[in-house]
């Protein structure tokens, strides 16, 4: 049933009357009249019914329902300059929600497509993948079709590069982002509808060409812009200092979110999208098929192709041979080279690589232990190590690059790492690495090392037996989950005599009773009571 309510300049008695006498999914004059008919007597009937209908005809049609909120449909530009934050983390804490989509742009940003797009996000720091001019004509052309363009900048170059690459395309619309940085405090403009401004790091000061062109919408104390938007064609292109935004990882920074969500709705509004379709993105636009491997990058990462395959080419059988067995099936069989000197990932089927990596390619060590690092996380699948998942892959990349000719820097990570451990847990029995959750960092690592060092010393092949073990005795159709216990279990296994005593004699509390694997492989004159 709907309640039909009569509003406008006797919006009070025709509410009155339309909700208590019309209270049905179709109405008319007859049916009002014939409900009159039933619930009234005649002189009562005659003054309702002629100030019902002298109210409904004094009083226009109901307006029109309000406009639907604007779908955004973005595309987060990762091409550039790959970070975890833009790879996610900027479209939870600023677009999602109301039916919004977001896709990432992970090779060469003109050759993505924005045919069901209408907001591209640019973040971009000291990066030295160039904005083309190929790259800034596809963003024109997204403006005048509606669109509408967000280019946050933080000024840096990259190593000895002069230019800060997003001023190609900053200045192609009149902007500049300078070294200067704001100073306190910083205020919004009467343009923009915002009580606060929060930043997450200093905020990159922003020259404008022609200041009459641009609608600024948050200064420094001085004057200065730090976030300004212009139209450009039928669109709208947004140009602000990066540290207005969250950079978190965990997107746990959602700074300045109550402005900047109906902001971008604003931005992207002249672009209607396609609900029911998805938007594009791109993934790398460039690749090479090597066996099993299939090599990713764009045109901006593809000097270093051969430079990274080859050296990923001497990691693989070094790696194979300390594991003990390959890779399962499925895995690695993706290396992605990533626009970042910030690390890499693996996803299990793919690894990516961020390709100036510790000055790579200057510098060896830190690419080829990178290397071993996420084919490590890859390599321990199907289930990933409990309590030294991170550790013992830097730790295999250690050994990696050891056998590599990388002896100092190799030794320099392990043993550093064991040392600093040692500062706060000097015979190793004071903290439980696999249960506790205020583990210091350092003891962390440093303990995980150290463990394995003494597995080593015993069995040089311990690794490597270790993940035959597991491989053969952790099964994904048995096991739900992968337990310290399981692992500890599994460890005995490999080194042929009961470590639970071990471990616990050095403040890690696992329980062979709890665990679900057996060693029942382990010889009874071996084990430890």
């Amino acid at each position: 049933m709907s309640t039909i309510l009569v509003t406008g300049a006797r919006g009070f008695i025709g509410k009155a009357l339309a909700t208590s006498l019309v209270n049905m999914n179709h109405w008319s004059a007859t049916g009002a009249a014939g409900m009159f008919r039933r619930s009234f007597s005649p002189s009562a009937r005659m003054l309702c019914a002629t100030l019902f209908f002298t109210a409904c005809a004094a009083v226009a049609a109901p307006p029109d329902p309000p406009p639907a909120a604007v779908r955004i449909h973005s595309v987060t530009d990762i091409g550039h300059e790959f970070t975890f934050y833009a790879d996610g983390r900027f479209y939870g804490q600023y677009i999602a929600g109301d039916g919004n989509q977001d896709a990432r742009n992970w090779g060469t940003l003109h050759k993505c497509s924005f045919k069901n797009a209408n907001l591209l996000v640019l973040l971009s720091g000291a990066t030295p993948c160039p904005f083309t001019t190929k790259d800034i004509a596809a963003t024109r052309k997204l403006l005048e079709e509606g669109g509408g363009v967000l280019v946050l900048g933080t000024y840096g170059t990259f190593r000895d590069q002069k230019e800060y690459q997003l001023n190609a395309l900053a200045r192609a619309y009149g902007a500049e982002f300078l070294k200067n940085t704001a100073k306190e405090p910083c205020h919004a403009t009467q343009a923009l509808n915002a009580k606060e401004i929060k930043k997450s790091w200093p905020c990159s000061l922003i020259r404008l060409d022609n200041p009459k062109e641009w609608t600024i919408l948050i200064t420094d104390a001085d004057g200065g812009a730090l976030m300004a938007r212009k139209p450009v064609g039928k669109g709208a292109l947004l140009v602000a200092a990066r540290g207005l935004f969250g950079c978190k990882p965990d997107a746990s920074d959602p700074i300045n979110a109550e402005w900047v969500k109906p902001l971008l709705r604003d931005v992207a509004k002249n672009k209607k999208v396609d609900p029911g379709a998805p938007v594009e993105g791109q993934w790398f636009d460039r690749s090479e098929k090597h066996g099993k491997l299939t090599l990713c990058y764009s045109d901006y990462t593809a000097h270093e192709a051969d430079t990274i395959k080859s050296l990923y080419d001497k990691c693989m059988p070094i790696l194979e041979d300390i594991f003990g067995v390959p890779p399962i099936e499925g895995a690695m069989t993706g290396l992605l080279l990533l626009p970042t000197g910030g690390g890499g990932f693996s996803s299990g089927n793919n690894i990516g690589l961020g390709i100036w990596w510790g000055d790579f390619p200057k510098n060896l060590y830190p690419m080829i232990e990178l290397i071993g690092h996420e084919g490590a996380h890859s390599w321990v699948l199907p289930f990933g190590e409990p309590f030294w998942n991170e550790p013992i892959a830097t730790y295999i990349g250690a050994l990696a690059a050891r056998r590599m000719g990388c002896t100092k820097e190799a030794d320099n990570i392990i043993y550093g790492n064991i040392a600093r451990a040692k500062k706060l847990d000097p015979d190793m029995t004071k903290y439980n690495i696999a249960h506790d959750t205020n583990v210091p960092g350092e003891v962390g690592w440093g303990k995980a090392m150290w463990i394995w060092e003494q597995m080593r010393a015993e069995k040089p092949d311990a690794i490597a037996r270790y993940f035959k073990a597991k491989r053969e005795l952790a099964k994904p159709g048995v096991l739900k989950q992968y337990t310290p216990d399981d692992c500890v279990a599994v460890l005995s296994v490999a080194m042929e005599r009961d470590l639970f005593p071990w471990f616990r004699q050095h403040g890690i509390m696992v329980d062979k009773s709890k665990a679900t694997i057996k060693m029942d492989k382990v010889p009874a004159a071996k084990a430890e009571q």
